[in-house]
């Protein structure tokens, strides 16, 4: 079996092997970096038209250009979406979190931790709530989120009388 220089082959933790190529890696790097989001980590991996307009303040532009930038933004945060949605992307990412120790347990018990206590814990939940972005667990919805609501409020009250 002939392997692709351009593409990077992991495990990923349901013990299955991937391909990445250069170009998705990339993404998940800039993805995963502190201070950024998908539709960043698309301008930054792809060529997207207009991108140079989303590094110049908004103040500074002209109508005209404001509309290309929004068009670039809306292109790359379109990209990041497909990205997230494609198996191998979102096996490398929840390999890469699980390596550096953010697992689904140790984050849903640090939840837990910050909605019992009374300091100000919005850094802590931003991170969390970066978590399962990170991990492609939101859904485009509410809806999807009815039975792993109820779930974790049923936890929730069974831990709290114990």
């Amino acid at each position: 079996m002939r392997i692709d220089p351009r593409r990077t082959r992991f495990k990923a933790l349901d013990g299955k092997f991937y391909f990445l190529t250069s170009k998705q890696k990339y993404w998940c790097e800039v993805y995963l970096e502190e201070g950024t989001n998908l539709t960043i980590a698309s301008l930054e991996s792809y060529k997207v038209t207009n991108k140079h307009l989303c590094k110049i303040p908004w103040k500074l532009l002209t109508d005209n250009e404001k509309r290309r930038r929004l068009a670039a933004e809306n292109t790359a945060t379109q990209i990041g979406k497909e990205n997230l949605r494609k198996p191998q992307i979102s096996k490398y990412i929840d390999k890469v979190l699980a390596d550096a120790g953010y697992t689904d347990k140790r984050v849903k018990l640090k939840h837990f931790e910050n909605m019992m206590q009374s300091k100000s814990i919005s850094a802590s939940n931003q991170a969390i709530d970066m978590y399962y972005k990170a991990g492609g667990k939101y859904k485009d919805d509410d809806r999807g989120y009815k039975e792993e609501i109820e779930a974790f409020f049923k936890g929730v009250k069974a831990l709290v009388k114990k």
